[in-house]
């Protein structure tokens, strides 16, 4: 039995790789050699999923169907062939920081008993193992990129928040102002009215006045 083990550090959260590793329709653009993971029933991921797969080496192309058999969010998804190609497989997760991610994949794998076995054991192992080297640093090359995306659309939105504040602060000044300057001219045109009422009872008694002079006289 053939066994691998590779590590790399992915420059990305650990809720991004995660996510990434966890879409199943993500699973052939970064596995090299895997030219099929297809669901193999209406749950397509978490711990009882089954997937169809089918994997190239050398010449020869290697079907299986896998079941999930463990699945803990941001920590590890783990799989095992219940029929064809005879492997079992594990991605492991761990943050290390808050934008850094530390990934190590495993994977056992049988080609058969027999010489027919031994046989294609030999001359695909190295391919199997170059294919999954190649694999992690592919992930690696992907959600890192899908990070800086993530990042730079996070920064977009906390600048556009933080632009919005002062011209709120603004607004509100602005809405402030107006309602002092109603309020003034309220203010104003109520002092007025009085004032008008005194100036118009002055003239009235003024003319009252001198006809009552003109009378006497």
């Amino acid at each position: 039995m053939g066994r691998i083990s590779i590590s790399e550090t992915i420059e990305a959260p650990v809720e991004t790789v995660f996510a990434y590793v966890d879409d199943h329709k993500n699973t052939t653009k970064y596995m090299q050699g895997l030219t099929k993971w297809k669901p193999a029933g209406d749950v397509t991921h978490g711990k009882g999923a089954k997937f169809e797969t089918s994997m190239k080496a050398g010449p020869s192309s290697l079907p299986s169907v896998v079941n999930i058999t463990t699945w803990t969010e941001n920590k590890a998804i783990a799989w095992r062939a219940v029929e064809g190609f005879k492997h079992s497989g594990k991605w492991a997760f761990k943050s290390a920081g808050e934008s850094s991610t530390d990934v190590t994949f495993e994977m056992e794998y049988e080609f058969g008993g027999g010489i027919a076995g031994r046989m294609l054991g030999r001359a695909t192992e190295s391919m199997v193992r170059s294919n999954l080297q190649r694999s992690v640093k592919t992930l690696k090359q992907q959600t890192e990129r899908l990070g800086r995306r993530t990042a730079a659309k996070s920064s977009a939105k906390s600048t556009a928040k933080s632009a919005a504040k002062p011209a709120a602060k603004k607004s509100t000044a602005k809405a402030s102002a107006a309602k002092k300057s109603t309020a003034k001219k309220s203010a104003a045109k109520s002092a007025a009215k009085p004032a008008a009422k005194k100036s118009t009872a002055k003239r009235s008694s003024g003319t009252g006045g001198g006809s009552g002079s003109r009378a006497k006289r």
